[in-house]
């Protein structure tokens, strides 16, 4: 048995995330992983360096290929 409700007129299973929900958070990942680059240098931490590079690379090419519309 489902508990999950639904809007008059939304089909079951319709998606909740929209392309403009996706771009804002590529855009917010781009900013959170410079912010990590920044402080993991000050602190000498090299996996956060790793991580923060790989979210802010992740990102930019997640925005790269929208806007190319290659989804």
């Amino acid at each position: 048995m489902s508990l999950t409700r639904y809007r008059i007129d939304e089909a079951v299973g319709a998606s909740t995330v929209t392309d403009d929900m996706m771009v804002l958070t590529s855009i917010y990942g781009i900013v959170v992983g410079i912010i990590l680059v920044i402080l993991a240098r000050r602190f000498r931490q090299q996996w956060m360096v790793f991580w923060g590079s790989g979210l802010s690379i992740i990102s930019v090419v997640y925005l790269l290929a929208e806007g190319l519309n290659w989804f």
